[in-house]
């Protein structure tokens, strides 16, 4: 068997130059499902060395690429020997005459517009493919009548003998074409089983999209139009089929926006998934739903081939559960500020009602020791009680500073001083405040609020850091305030601790949050805590 009968049962090469990955999908899938081989370069650089290495059968080239032009290209495939009959053909949207010229002046054998129009692109490519191949045929039967003549030349004296060698020739010669002509039947019965297998996939594919419960639809990319929809998606829209023949998808959209950012992405990307959008039925009803689209072909033309999942339900729980959410929130705040407030109410009764009771309690055994001067025993008895009463008053103060310390009512600053010395006091761990600009005016519940908070990092100091030190840093800008509350001790893992029933941590971000603040914790195992409270002041100009 030649070399021209091997050629005709293998698939053509096609390579393909284009710098636009958006404009390769729709040409390549088109060659494929034909049955050719398919290569792709992005620039004209790619194109040379790709054409050099696998030597194609025809060149698709893009006139418009990055680095050297789709010409230049043109011109030094056709200045090397081994791509110099591969013929090309331009695809660009160029339509000028003097670009023409130039591109078969190139060395271009037919020239493509964009868009590009799959049947005449190719009808263009079968027609050029068949000539290069009848030229290649030409050449291979120049080279063997040459051969022959060269033979015949040589024979001269031996006529007889080269007659029977031409006759055995010949005989070989009707033998391959008849197995040729043999494959190429078998081949074309074999094209007709697959268009009928393909004729059979698609009656049974639109049978499974016609019965699918998804809602389903086609669209022209460039328009809107509605160009198939199934019954979900009809029921879901509320369309009858007289409808459909007109519907606009873009009339669906509650949002011009929200649409046109679709559209964008995906002239980019060629799909989206999970997207939620928000659409309108004809009668004006709004729901929610799930969209995955990706960007085909319909009839040689671009579309949009769209599902879509109803979620509006989904949808009203998740507000239900925000409104929720809020509410627990605004129940949480108001409990807070109540505690607070009861605990304001019940140190300043301690303070006022016992202390005043402790202090006369204190003032009547020290007269009582005065009558008793005179008896040793009474005298000591009134002196234990005396102390006693001391103990007892020194308990009261302590429960009232914790219930509300008394330095909160002349700011912040002192209250976390008092805060500062106390904790270094009761622990035995150096705590120092420090304060950057001058003191901040803030009312009562943001006060009360971040005091909380510097007393519950440093309560999770005194409990689980181990630390040799703490600091608190209070830092007043122009605009916010910043708090920070560090410690040297162990420090935590951070995803552990929010798995586990940290209430702790989450009453600080509460407090933050309920003052319009926001919390930060830096800290991992072996690096000690930090805790950073931001909250904006309203643009109130610092002292």
């Amino acid at each position: 068997m030649n070399h021209a009968a091997a050629d005709a049962r293998e698939a053509p090469v096609i390579l393909i130059a284009d710098d636009t990955p958006a404009n390769l999908g729709v040409v390549v899938e088109s060659f494929t499902n034909r049955g050719f081989r398919v290569l792709v370069a992005l620039d004209g650089t790619e194109a040379i060395e790709r054409a050099q290495f696998s030597k194609p059968d025809l060149i698709l080239l893009d006139v418009k690429m990055p680095g050297i032009d789709g010409f230049e290209t043109c011109r030094r495939l056709k200045m090397d020997e081994r791509t110099r009959e591969i013929a090309v053909i331009f695809m660009t949207s160029l339509a000028g005459s003097e670009d023409m010229v130039e591109g078969f002046s190139a060395g271009g054998v037919d020239y493509i517009t964009k868009p590009v129009r799959i049947d005449e692109m190719m009808a263009r490519v079968g027609t050029h493919l068949a000539l290069g191949a009848m030229h290649k045929q030409l050449v291979a039967q120049n080279r063997q009548l040459m051969d022959e003549v060269a033979i015949r030349q040589k024979a001269e004296a031996a006529l007889s003998h080269v007659r029977d060698e031409l006759e055995v020739r010949v005989a070989q010669r009707t033998e391959e074409l008849a197995r040729t002509n043999a494959n190429l039947t078998l081949e074309i019965d074999e094209r007709r089983r697959v268009e009928a297998k393909l004729l059979s996939s698609e009656a049974r594919f639109r049978t499974i999209v016609e019965t699918s419960p998804v809602p389903l639809c086609i669209a022209s990319l460039n328009g809107g139009q509605l160009l198939y929809a199934n019954e979900p998606l009809r029921q879901l829209f509320g369309l009858d089929a007289r409808e459909e023949v007109s519907a606009n998808i873009k009339d669906f959209y509650t949002n011009p926006v929200e649409q046109d950012q679709l559209v964008q992405h995906l002239c980019a990307e060629g799909n989206f998934r999970n997207a939620e959008v928000q659409f309108r039925r004809s009668d004006g009803t709004v729901f929610w739903a799930i969209a995955t689209a990706r960007v085909a072909t319909y009839g040689d033309e671009p579309a949009v081939y769209a599902g879509l999942n109803d979620i509006t339900e989904r949808k009203r729980i998740e507000q239900e559960l925000f409104e929720s959410r809020e509410q627990l929130r605004e129940l949480s705040a108001y409990m807070e500020a109540i505690r607070e407030e009861e605990r304001k109410r019940i140190a300043m009764e301690i303070h006022d009602e016992l202390g005043q009771l402790l202090t006369a309690l204190k003032m009547d055994v020290s007269l009582l020791k005065m009558h008793l001067a005179n008896d040793s025993n009474a005298a000591r008895k009134t002196d234990d009680m005396r102390e006693l009463v001391e103990k007892t008053i020194w308990m009261v103060r302590n429960v009232v500073s914790h219930l509300r310390p008394a330095a909160l009512n002349f700011g912040i600053v002192s209250a976390l001083e008092w805060l500062a010395e106390d904790f270094g006091r009761r622990n035995g761990i150096p705590c120092q405040f420090r304060i950057n600009g001058g003191e901040p005016v803030l009312s009562d519940a943001h006060a009360t609020a971040v005091f909380r908070i510097v007393q519950a990092s440093l309560t999770n100091v005194t409990r689980h850091a181990g630390a040799t030190r703490a600091d608190v840093t209070l830092t007043r800008s122009a605009s916010a305030l910043e708090l920070h509350v560090s410690d040297d001790g162990c420090g935590f893992d951070q995803e552990a601790a929010l798995k586990g029933e940290s209430y702790g941590l989450l009453g600080m971000t509460e407090r933050a949050r309920l003052i319009g603040g926001s919390l930060l914790i830096d800290s991992a195992l072996g690096t000690g805590t930090a805790v950073s409270i931001h909250i904006p002041l309203d643009g109130e100009p610092a002292p």
